[in-house]
């Protein structure tokens, strides 16, 4: 089909893009082809529009013509003005250039103006100096005429003027002034070695010369070395350097042994008589001024120093010393020799000064003490009266009233039943609470029950608690109400009728409690260093030594305790640990301490046999201290139960929470898991048996013993399945720990008659877990009805939660109508 564009259109179109560079609008124009009868066309109105754009451009260049010709022009004079200013700024240039070599010649005039300045200086300076220099060669040859001709007086006073006159020379500096100084050194010399004057005129010459206290200082030295060190230093052997003065002869002795302060202080007043004697005034002040100091000096530190005593058995003589320095100052002063200002000093400070020799000595003895790396043992005992009342349960016999010695035995047969029933409301109690230290925890519960034992009696009041060092720890071990004692049986009072309580209308009786334990020597050489200190303080405080130096120490001297015990404390753990019950010797010795403290908590104080009266016992803080050592025992008990309870809880871990106990190769770790906890206690037990008493022995096991069996409980608890043979391997289990119980048989203190009147084991009682263990250990081989049976008319919910049997019977019986039923009964009974 032909195209409708015109070559009109087309040309227009290709103009518009050319000068816009757009598209035609047109659809036509661009779907269609560009015919070659339109391109004559095209070309046609793309040459007019050529044309139209030139003469556009010529019309516009004519009518801006007169401002190009105006440009050209402005252009031209702007070129003739750079032209100008070019040469302008040549010719500053040229000036500039010709300003410094003018200023270049100015400045080297002026510095050859300062040199001839300088040099005339100099020759005035030099005139000036040659004048000094001519006038110091006069003075020097008059001294050397004076010197020749034995002037001396006249030679050292020109000397002295010589020698300040050197300084003030302006050339003091120059080599020429040192020629003169050392030239006037050489004359001083020279008349110092003169021997034609007396000793005053020499020594008034060699302070005019400046040179006395040179020659009088190596003097010193001498006389110090030679004379009073060997005489105030002990030699070897024990002996000292006396002198001998024979005329005007002075000498050192053989050795001798005499090593009073007597001889001393008399051949020291011996020595200044000498001196003073053949010396003029004019040597001995300057001499008393270099020579005393040294001497007291070394007198203080050496011979007064250890005359001080390390206690009061030396005090009487050192009174004697003290006095003997006192009237050697007074000496010095009426000698005119310093010293006696030192010697006032030293002996105001007497009483700090023996404090601090008496401190070093004691805790050096401690030092000492504990690190000898070894130590004796020694059984002590603790003993405690308790007064029981006859209606007490103690004293509940068959016949009563004074029979109740007959009584006690009556009562032996029902004793297993008591403490069964009482270690089932007491391990009730204590379920929740921590198994730290149940040993040391006794507190008064009214609602305590009575345990009866075989030949000792425990309380259970505070302060019989106290008394038995089981109270509540610090930072050691939470403690538990309740506490049995192996040691003793617990009395209550019984309730009272018409309000009167019982035992007030009974006859009392005073029951004596006595357990050992074992302590080592440390503890007894502590507690020794303590009583001296309480000792010495309590005798300077008494009129024997009311006027003595030292009697103002005796209060500051009982801090000495609080040291000595502060030393143990921090010492003790590195003594004790070459043994391997060292903690709970540290426990035992600590206690010791503590009670040792106690009984020193009064107003007289033994030693050696005499009884003074301490009137700053006050001072002492003895509860504090006895406190301090409680603290630190237990700390020290709570550290090893804390490990011991470890190592169970990590040998039990080796049975791997009892899974597959039946299968190889796990039965096997299960076994050795059990055997090696038990293979532990038994070896705990062996050691410490030797060491702690009765009662802390049984409570430490039984703690381990209560780890052990509450691990086990929560193993056997988290198992979701129990099989039979499991059931019965865990029964078996079971029943080993369960031989443990001979570890906690009570301590007989006579044969028993016959095999039914041996007691039960105590384990129950000091073991908080042991029945519920033991109930895990029924249900574990029990039928769903006889755990049933436990439950509803037994005491296994004393020990059990609901959903804590519900999960062992879900973990035990197969699902059943049977298994449904006894879970439902159990939850909907009554807790």
């Amino acid at each position: 089909m032909p195209s409708r564009t015109s070559p009109q259109q087309y040309g227009e179109a290709i103009l518009d893009h050319i000068r816009t560079g757009a598209y035609p609008d047109s659809e036509d124009i661009v779907s269609s082809d560009l015919p070659c009868s339109a391109l004559p066309g095209v070309s046609k109105l793309i040459e007019q529009a050529r044309e139209d754009v030139k003469k556009s451009l010529r019309q516009t260049s004519a009518e801006s013509a007169p401002d190009i010709d105006g440009w050209v022009s402005q252009a031209k004079q702007l070129r003739v003005d750079i032209q100008n200013s070019q040469d302008e700024a040549q010719g500053i240039v040229e000036q500039a250039r010709h300003g410094e070599s003018l200023q270049a010649a100015a400045i080297d005039a002026a510095n050859q103006v300062h040199l001839l300045e300088g040099e005339l200086a100099f020759d005035g300076s030099l005139e000036i100096i040659l004048e000094r220099l001519q006038a110091l060669r006069s003075q020097l040859d008059q001294i050397q005429q004076a010197v020749l001709h034995n002037d001396l007086p006249n030679a050292v006073y020109l000397l002295g003027g010589f020698g300040a006159a050197i300084p003030s020379t302006p050339s003091s500096n120059s080599r020429v002034a040192a020629v003169f100084s050392s030239k006037a050194a050489e004359i001083r010399s020279d008349s110092s070695d003169s021997k034609t004057l007396d000793l005053d005129s020499t020594v008034s010459a060699m302070r005019k010369l400046g040179v006395l206290d040179d020659i009088l200082l190596p003097f010193c030295k001498a006389v110090e070395v030679l004379i009073l060190l060997p005489r105030l230093h002990l030699q070897v052997g024990g002996t000292v350097s006396p002198y001998v003065i024979e005329d005007d002869t002075l000498y050192r002795a053989e050795p001798s042994s005499d090593l009073s302060a007597e001889a001393l202080f008399s051949d020291l007043k011996a020595l200044i008589n000498f001196l003073c004697h053949h010396l003029p005034t004019s040597v001995t002040d300057p001499l008393a001024g270099q020579l005393a100091p040294p001497m007291i000096s070394s007198l203080l530190s050496t011979w007064l120093a250890s005359a001080v005593p390390h206690d009061l058995g030396g005090m009487e003589d050192f009174q004697k010393t003290l006095s003997l320095a006192q009237t050697f100052g007074d000496w010095l002063v009426a000698s005119k020799w310093p010293g006696k200002a030192d010697l006032d000093k030293w002996a105001n400070g007497i009483s700090d000064l023996w404090l601090s020799k008496r401190q070093e000595t004691s805790l050096n003895q401690v030092r000492e003490i504990l690190s000898r790396g070894h130590w004796s043992t020694e059984i002590v005992e603790r003993v405690e009266t308790q007064v029981l009342s006859r209606d007490d349960e103690v004293f509940a016999g068959s016949g009563g009233g004074d029979d109740w010695n007959a009584g006690w035995s009556d009562e032996e047969e029902h004793l297993p039943v008591e403490i069964s029933r009482l270690a089932t409301v007491d391990s009730h109690r204590v379920a929740n609470a921590e198994e730290d230290v149940s040993a040391w925890g006794l507190e008064d519960e009214k609602d305590d029950a009575n345990t009866t034992g075989e030949g000792m009696i425990s309380g259970t009041a505070d302060e019989d608690a106290e008394a038995w060092g089981w109270g509540d720890e610090e930072e050691a071990e939470s403690p538990i109400a309740t506490q049995p004692s192996a040691a003793g049986i617990t009395s209550v009072e019984k309730p009272s009728t018409n309000g009167i309580p019982i035992s007030a209308r009974s006859a009392d009786r005073k029951v004596t409690l006595r357990e050992t334990y074992t302590i080592t020597s440390l503890a007894k050489e502590i507690i020794d260093i303590i009583r001296r200190v309480i000792y010495d303080s309590a005798v300077l405080e008494s009129a024997e030594y009311a006027n003595s130096s030292i009697a103002r120490s005796a209060s500051s001297l009982l801090s000495l305790a609080g040291l000595t015990l502060a030393m143990y404390r921090a010492g003790s753990s590195n003594a004790y640990a070459g043994h391997r019950s060292g903690s709970m010797f540290i426990y035992n010795d600590s206690l010791w301490l503590a009670e040792q403290l106690q009984s020193l908590n009064s107003q007289t104080v033994t030693s050696s046999g005499k009884i003074v009266q301490s009137r700053s016992a006050y001072n002492l803080n003895l509860p504090i201290h006895s406190s301090n050592m409680e603290s630190h025992g237990k700390r020290a008990y709570g550290r090893e139960m804390e490990s011991q309870r470890t190592i169970v809880t990590d040998l039990l871990d080796g049975a791997q929470g009892f899974t597959n106990c039946t299968e190889h190769p796990f039965n096997r770790e299960c076994d050795t898991a059990i055997s090696s906890t038990i293979d532990r206690l038994r070896e705990l037990h062996t050691e410490w048996k030797a060491v702690l008493s009765q009662s802390a022995l049984l409570q430490s096991l039984g703690s381990l013993l209560s780890t052990v069996c509450s691990k086990m409980i929560v193993d056997i608890e988290d198992m979701s399945d129990i099989s039979e043979p499991e059931s019965q391997q865990l029964t078996a289990y079971c029943s080993q720990i369960d031989m443990l119980q001979d570890l906690f048989s009570p301590q007989q203190s006579e044969p028993v008659s016959a095999p039914n009147d041996e007691p039960l084991p105590l384990t129950a009682m000091y073991t908080p877990a042991w029945l519920k263990f033991q109930y895990l250990k029924n249900i574990l081989e029990s039928s769903l009805v006889d755990i049933k049976y436990l439950w509803t008319d037994g005491e296994l919910s004393l020990e059990f939660e609901k959903e804590e049997l519900v999960d062992l019977v879900v973990a035990l019986f197969a699902d059943s109508p049977y298994r449904r039923g006894a879970i439902g009964e159990i939850r909907q009974s009554k807790p």
